[in-house]
């Protein structure tokens, strides 16, 4: 009985922070209203959950992310592993932060997202969108012109960087900066995962780990107005873990 009841509590918590996220997106059109993508318009339509949705509008998802972009950049090509529905893949466009983005995605919703974002945004012959990412990313990337100097790699591919980040593929992306989203704490089984992806890095990167920093609401009058629970629901990005990702960059 126990066990039934926290499903039932989690999914009416599940279910509430979307509500409260999707209210606060479609009061602003998609538009996001602050931040390095402000301006950049998503239809909130694609296959991954809807609860970020509000700190999207408001520029606040994975902060820590973002600001290490920004530190790093500006970049030539962004290569998105898990593009989803675009967010970063086209907002490193609309902020300046990249030329040209390269997504791959491995579900046809996906890609269809990020089809008509592009379009929306008026970025669609700066976008090049592919399936899934594998050990001939090399091949994939050809036809493109694709170089890895000053290029940047996303990877958010829910536990299966710790197989596509092979070390072949790592020599095929070698001297682009990789910021990496880690699932291992999530899943169980394979505690060394993590070890074994740093020690793949060739010898000249520097590897580093940074975890999500706390949501920054102040002075957003929506946030602000929400009640206290609505507001924690509206900031949080639902992870079962601490969110961490690897961030590693070659040494010039």
């Amino acid at each position: 009985m126990t066990s039934m009841l926290e499903a039932l509590e989690k999914a009416f918590v599940k279910l509430r922070r979307k509500r409260v996220a999707r209210t606060l997106f479609h009061k602003h059109g998609g538009i996001i209203q602050a931040g390095p993508f402000k301006g950049l318009a998503l239809d909130g339509e694609s296959n991954i959950s809807q609860g970020p949705l509000a700190i999207k509008i408001f520029g606040l998802y994975e902060t820590a992310v973002m600001e290490r972009i920004v530190a790093l950049g500006p970049f030539n090509d962004a290569i998105n592993i898990g593009a989803a529905d675009g967010y970063f893949s086209l907002g490193l466009l609309r902020a300046g932060l990249a030329q040209r983005s390269i997504c791959f995605e491995m579900t046809a919703a996906g890609r269809a997202a990020i089809q008509r974002n592009a379009e929306r945004n008026g970025l669609a012959d700066r976008v090049v969108i592919l399936g899934t990412a594998d050990e001939n990313i090399g091949q994939l990337l050809a036809p493109t012109g694709f170089s890895p100097a000053r290029s940047l790699v996303l990877c958010d591919i829910e536990g299966g960087e710790f197989t596509v980040l092979s070390r072949s593929v790592l020599e095929q992306l070698s001297g682009a900066v990789f910021i990496v989203e880690l699932h291992d704490r999530i899943q169980t089984g394979r505690p060394d995962q993590r070890q074994a992806l740093l020690e793949r890095f060739p010898a000249h990167y520097d590897c580093a780990i940074i975890q999500t920093v706390p949501v920054n609401w102040a002075g957003i009058a929506d946030i602000e107005a929400l009640s206290d629970n609505d507001r924690a629901l509206a900031t949080s990005e639902g992870r079962r873990a601490i969110g961490e990702w690897l961030v590693a960059t070659p040494r010039t």
